[in-house]
């Protein structure tokens, strides 16, 4: 997950987009939306894991104050990790 922010961060888009699954990639956009933009740094905190998922909180954050987090579960599917859901933080 970390990598994943990271590549974020860095504005490796490709990259960013190879690990989110169809269902994520329509996930993202809406909680993106009016979030950081350069994103300049992320913080990644592990919350547990459910059935076959591994869930995070995510924050990326910009040089202009603003922040958005996001809640993100993560599974293996056919031998790659991939963001399979993501939502708001509770």
């Amino acid at each position: 997950m970390q990598l994943h922010a990271d590549n974020a961060t860095a504005g490796k888009i490709p990259e960013v987009m190879k690990d989110l699954t169809p269902d994520a990639l329509q996930q993202v956009m809406p909680l993106m939306a009016g979030g950081p933009n350069p994103i300049k740094s992320n913080s990644v905190v592990a919350k547990g894991q459910e059935g076959d998922d591994f869930i995070f909180d995510v924050t990326y954050s910009g040089d202009d104050g603003k922040s958005v987090s996001m809640r993100e579960w993560v599974r293996q599917i056919d031998g790659t990790w991939k963001i399979a859901k993501l939502a708001k933080p509770e």
